[in-house]
């Protein structure tokens, strides 16, 4: 068989690597920017082929107390113990429908899956429950009390005697298996994603589908029949359980890239629809605006002239300009004269100071010249003769330093010169004083002529409003504002935002949306080339093993990537769903039966190999039938000793012969089996 050109890209580049880069050619985007998408939306390449996980139930057990028939007697205890094995066991009865083979598979189901499928009447005689399975060779045991149907347990390991898992309720219970078997059996949640109901417009609701679903396709019952693998369609279980049987690559990827995409898609619908309606809303606004614009026009034009009362505006409108121009001079005028004035009463207090000091100073030296100190105004100390004498000599009799002469010529030079400056200073102090009285007569002027301009503006201002108090000019006033604030909103929403529909970006959800895309499309087809490549050989088992369950006229079938089956019969190309019940019911149990002898012998599926048949002999089988049937399920357990198959039917006399000893649990006749 040719290698396609995917499978040679593989090859040169490796898978996820080939896988991107299909990607960004096909979303044209930068290969960074496609794995930062992806790693966002949570995108990941899965493409291992997954190893295979086994569960084997070895033990239930239950025990309660049930009403008994007739309402009067006493209530009845019953206790239920099975101990099955690998291969075919058979849960059965003779022609009593009601007697507890269903209630025990349903049991078996409750705590491998958490999720109960019991009537409820049934679900409130249990006490206590205990089942005990091999998962991957690691014996464990799930034990609860049951009180009023609510479950209190815990899962512990047989060979460590661990607690692996602990609850109390329904919703704990089922949450508890849920997270302990999708890690024990390496499976991930499935993404999902619907509509809600009765909301076109909203968001798709996300959601996941857990070990709850995957645990589906352990059980056929006749609720499931409509539905080729699984108990339900919605989110796509019947693939999802294809895909589980046979181990496919690049499932989750696809999944999860599909989810991811659609959610995408639906958040950029809606921004495009809120951009389209806000610029459309805009553009209503916009359009209300101009008609308002046109008709405030119309009504301007329409107003009669106002002959002098509008000239008397004009001119009212004239002085208050002229007015409010001279009195900003005013004030301007007013401020420079106020700093002047405040300057030159700076200068002339300084000047004041310096005259007064001068003049102290000179009278100081005068004074202490003349002193005759008698004792030192340091210590105290009494001025002795000998000082005295030194002052004769010229010297001070206190510090000994040199006294001036009187007759020194210089020290009169040094007195005249401190007078000198004194005179300087006072001289300074006059002509300061006449500047700053000159000044504080420009401030005066300067304040009278700022308060006559602010009275003429306000002369001026109730001038205007007097001319404004004329009808005509208030009725034109009123349109010409309305006229200009409807130009400026009208020129605003036709100028600065006027591509503001543009302001939303969608941009980074037109991208991703491109590349979850891109990697749906690019995993789905690397999917569908591993799937495509099995599926032959399982359809070629179908046709076979159904032939052999009394579908005689069985030509060929052909079995979809999406887990569709369709079905070629005496001439005619039937769908699954058009057949009769009895005839879904042999297909679905063959389909079922060479999905799981595909993944035994290829060693990659991840069905956990637990079968679980309710009624396979109901719905119009007849005995050879389903000897057939159960003779084919028995060889398939032959072909893989690990896998175990647990049957219930009404018809315990037409299989007791085929079940092998000892695997067989057969009601007495007209007995319960508890």
């Amino acid at each position: 068989m040719s290698r396609s050109i995917t499978q040679v890209e593989d090859d040169a580049a490796g898978p996820v690597e080939a896988w991107l880069e299909e990607i960004a050619g096909a979303s044209q985007q930068p290969v960074e920017v496609v794995r930062e998408v992806l790693a966002e939306h949570g995108v990941r390449a899965h493409t291992a082929l997954p190893r295979p996980h086994r569960i084997l139930v070895t033990t239930v057990e239950f025990e309660g107390i049930r009403p008994a028939p007739d309402g009067d007697a006493s209530d009845i205890p019953f206790h239920f113990r099975w101990e099955p094995g690998p291969g075919v066991w058979c849960l059965a009865s003779t022609g009593k429908n009601e007697a507890g083979k269903s209630s025990v598979l349903e049991i078996i189901l409750w705590c491998l899956r958490g999720r109960a499928g019991l009537q409820r009447d049934v679900r409130s005689w249990l006490r206590r429950v205990c089942t005990e399975f091999v998962l991957d060779d690691e014996p464990l045991v799930v034990e609860m009390m049951v009180t009023g149907g609510i479950p209190t347990g815990s899962v512990v390991s047989k060979r460590t005697g661990a607690e692996l898992a602990s609850f109390d309720g329904m919703k704990a219970f089922e949450e508890s298996m849920d997270a302990f078997m999708l890690d024990r059996l390496g499976l991930e949640p499935l993404r999902t994603q619907q509509k809600p109901r009765g909301d076109v417009e909203a968001l798709p609701v996300t959601g996941e589908l857990s070990w709850p679903s995957y645990a589906s396709g352990l059980y056929i019952n006749r609720k499931g029949l409509g539905h080729l693998l699984g108990n339900e369609s919605r989110n796509a279980l019947p693939t999802r359980l294809l895909e589980l049987f046979l181990g496919a690559p690049w499932a989750a990827t696809m999944v999860a890239a599909s989810v991811a995409q659609k959610v995408v898609a639906a958040q950029l619908s809606a921004a495009r629809q809120r951009a389209a309606a806000d610029a459309q809303a805009r553009r209503a606004q916009l359009g209300e605006l101009t008609r308002q614009l046109e008709t405030e026009r119309a009504r301007l034009e329409a107003l009669p002239e106002q002959g002098q009362a509008a000239a008397n505006l004009s001119a009212a409108y004239r002085t208050l300009a002229a007015a409010t121009a001279t009195a900003g001079e005013a004030q301007r005028a007013l401020a420079a004269a106020r700093l002047r004035h405040d300057t030159l009463e700076e200068q002339r207090h300084s000047f004041a100071q310096a005259v007064q000091t001068a003049q102290e100073a000179v009278l100081a030296q005068a004074f202490f010249h003349t002193l005759m100190p008698t004792v030192c105004p340091r210590c105290d100390t009494k001025v002795s003769k000998e000082q005295w004498a030194r002052e004769q000599e010229g010297h001070c009799s206190l510090c000994t330093s040199r006294l001036p002469d009187p007759t020194d010529h210089d020290d009169d030079a040094h007195g005249a010169e401190d007078t000198e400056t004194a005179d300087d200073l006072r001289q300074a102090l006059a002509a300061i004083q006449q500047e700053a009285e000159e000044a504080a007569s420009l401030l005066a002027t300067a304040q009278a002529q700022a308060s006559a301009t602010t009275d003429a503006v306000t002369r001026a201002e109730a001038a205007l409003q007097e001319a404004l108090k004329d009808p005509g000019i208030s009725d034109r006033r009123t349109v010409e504002l309305a006229v200009a604030r409807l130009e400026g909103a009208v020129a605003e929403r036709t100028g600065r935002f006027a591509d503001l529909d543009a302001a939303v970006d969608i941009t980074p959800l037109e991208v991703a949306n491109a590349v979850l895309k891109a990697a749906e499309k690019a995993a789905h087809a690397r999917r569908t080339v591993a799937l495509k490549q099995v599926l032959k050989d399982v359809e070629q088992d179908i046709v076979t093993m159904g032939r052999a369950l009394g579908l005689e006229m069985l030509q060929r079938v052909e079995l979809g990537t999406g887990a569709t089956l369709t079905v070629w019969k005496g001439g005619q190309q039937h769908t699954y769903g058009s057949l009769t019940e009895g005839e879904q019911l042999r297909l679905k149990i063959v389909t079922t039966t060479a999905l799981l002898r595909h993944g035994i012998r290829s060693g990659v599926g991840r069905h956990p190999g637990l079968l679980i048949v309710d009624s396979p002999g109901a719905e119009e089988v007849d005995s050879k039938d389903l000897r057939l049937m159960v003779q084919d399920l028995v060889k398939l357990t032959d072909m893989a000793p690990g896998l175990q198959v647990i049957i219930a039917t009404a018809r315990g006399e037409d299989v007791a012969s085929l079940i092998p000893e000892g695997q067989l649990r057969l009601a007495p006749p007209g007995a319960h089996l508890w």
